[in-house]
């Protein structure tokens, strides 16, 4: 097993970096991809599968554009793209299509796209035609969705739906999954790998669970139940942007008083929802001091207390009581305009768990680079117990903390290429860094399992697990081929992990006049990689690599135990 470089830089600390290419990965695969659900990308990158599945001629997927300017060749292009009856394309009806769009000499603007998507099977009529923009299945042959308003006449861009942050509820029964539309969804986490997993070992480490009984169940179920596994029970649709989640952090699923989850979007008050159908349960207004309504970024409860903290962009954090939720219970001001306290937007906040000052002692991060650590019976005004900050030329603002034991805690940007250490024992700068390459404005969140093994996902699609202690990259594995993974969190109890993948993508950048969703690698092709694992590991039915572009995944690990 080979493994990242392991050196000493010229200030004396240890920096992990990772080789390029695929020397660092293992013969024997350790993630596998149990459920998965994806989120659609209408745009063609000329991804090289994607134009393999088109020189194919497989009749399974296709959208084309079909002009606004007269309602009767838009009618006759979707007749073509889909019938009625059977819900077919044809290869030679694509190509007919095409024609007559290249000798139509309209503007690209007068354009108006027709999706016609199926799913991936023997027989793709039986599954209606989903409409992702609005979140609603309907007909390709019904007559009114071929019309196009005269005043929406220019060709419609969509947007590609991708995930900005996922994490498992405190229990690991649910978890929640933000995308870029501004909608956040509740998800089930599989109760079969849950059972199977609880079944297989009594100390829950999971590791003697046998896939392939699991994957024969899975095979088992019809296709109803199947779509089962991957639907949401709540869609809760947002205005604005979806700064941050969090979870009650005593969330029981048999308990009705702890099922609830905080959210944050911009312009809005902090609310409360309910688990069980996504009801208001109370809301919470930040307000400045000026008594107008400002932004909060990050959420924090309360380890001990009925406590929720709210990062705003007001150099403060709002404490709010659930038993006095109309009024701010603590105002907590970090900066002055001429202080030397925190000023940046604060954008994460985690309570110390271990050791001295647990439950009371917190690190605050913020997008300037900077990381504070403060205590509930503090003062706060431009006073802090520690700060660690780092140079901001190779990052744009931390976005995730962890604590790792009683002295240090672990810090990653975005745009930024490592993953931090800093040791409230040895100064303000850092210790140890750990080489991840986060090289888009998203927040990238990490996690560490077992508290020895930090796993992170990167622009490249990879997941890249170190060995805290002895400073060493241990796997590297790529789980998407075409996103980069975004999120990642740990199950409670279980080696399970949730991953989210996508990034933001523009129409401009297509050099190909006709969208392909990313949906087709669900039903044919092989994404599997069967060259690089050994015989071992490629008895295992379950994939390695996500068949979306942009997809939230449940993933076994098959760590050493």
């Amino acid at each position: 097993m080979e493994e990242g470089n392991t050196h000493v830089d010229s200030n004396g600390k240890q920096v992990c970096e990772m080789h390029t290419g695929k020397e660092t990965q293992k013969n024997k695969k350790i993630f596998y991809i149990v459920q998965e659900v994806p989120y659609a990308d209408f745009y063609n990158f000329d991804y090289e599968p994607i134009d393999k599945f088109r020189q194919s001629g497989e009749r399974q997927c296709i959208d084309g554009d079909t002009t606004s300017s007269s309602s009767s060749s838009s009618s006759s292009s979707c007749a073509e793209l889909g019938d009625g009856k059977t819900g077919k394309t044809t290869h030679e009806s694509r190509s007919r299509a095409d024609h007559r769009q290249r000798n139509n000499g309209e503007d690209e603007g007068e354009n108006n796209q027709c999706v016609n998507y199926y799913k991936g099977g023997e027989n793709p009529n039986e599954e209606p035609l989903r409409n992702e923009s609005s979140e609603e299945y309907t007909f390709a042959n019904k007559p009114g969705n071929r019309q196009t308003h005269p005043k929406r006449s220019q060709k419609v861009r969509r947007k590609n739906e991708f995930l900005k942050q996922c994490e498992f509820s405190s229990d690991g029964s649910c978890y929640y999954a933000i995308s870029n539309s501004n909608n956040l969804r509740l998800f089930a986490t599989d109760l079969l790998l849950l059972n199977e997993l609880g079944n297989s070992n009594g100390n829950g480490a999971g590791g003697n669970v046998n896939l392939m009984a699991l994957y024969d169940k899975y095979e088992q179920m019809d296709s109803e139940e199947k779509e089962k596994r991957i639907q949401s029970w709540i869609c809760l649709q947002l205005g604005e942007h979806i700064y941050d989640c969090k979870f009650y952090p005593f969330f029981d699923w048999n308990n009705s008083n702890t099922c609830f989850f905080a959210v944050c979007s911009k312009g809005q008050p902090v609310c409360l929802h309910s688990a069980y159908d996504g009801s208001s349960i109370m809301s919470f207004k930040t307000v400045d001091e000026c008594h107008e309504l400002c932004s909060c970024y990050s959420l924090c409860f309360h380890p001990e207390r009925n406590w929720l903290l709210c990062g705003t962009n007001a150099k403060s954090i709002k404490v709010f009581d659930f038993e006095k939720p109309n009024e701010v219970y603590e105002n907590r001001i970090l900066s002055t305009r001429k202080g030397k306290g925190q000023k940046g937007i604060i954008s994460t906040m985690t309570y110390k768990k271990k050791g001295y000052g647990e439950n009371v002692v917190y690190a605050v991060g913020d997008y300037n680079d900077c990381i504070y650590l403060y205590a509930d019976n503090c003062d706060h005004k431009n006073d802090f117990i520690l700060k660690f900050q780092k140079s901001r030329k190779n990052s744009n603002g931390i976005t995730c903390i962890k604590w790792l034991d009683e002295f240090s805690l672990l810090s990653g940007s975005r745009n930024g290429s490592f993953i931090y250490r800093y040791d409230m024992r040895k100064g303000t700068d850092y210790v140890q860094k750990w080489e991840r390459f986060a090289l888009t404005n998203q927040k990238y969140l990490f996690d560490v399992y077992r508290d020895s093994l930090l796993i992170s996902g990167d622009t490249f699609g990879y997941l890249n697990v170190y060995h805290l202690t002895d400073n060493k990259l241990i796997y590297r594995e790529q789980i998407n081929k075409y996103s980069p993974i975004i999120s990642v969190d740990v199950h409670p109890t279980y080696p399970l992990l949730l991953t989210g993948s996508g990034t933001r993508r523009f129409y401009e950048n297509n050099s190909n006049k006709v969208d392909i969703m990313a949906n087709i690698l669900s039903g044919r092709i092989d994404t599997s990689d069967q060259h690089m694992m050994d015989g071992e590991s490629s008895s295992i039915p379950f994939p390695s690599v996500s068949r979306y572009i942009n997809s939230a995944c449940t993933v076994w690990c098959d760590f050493a135990h």
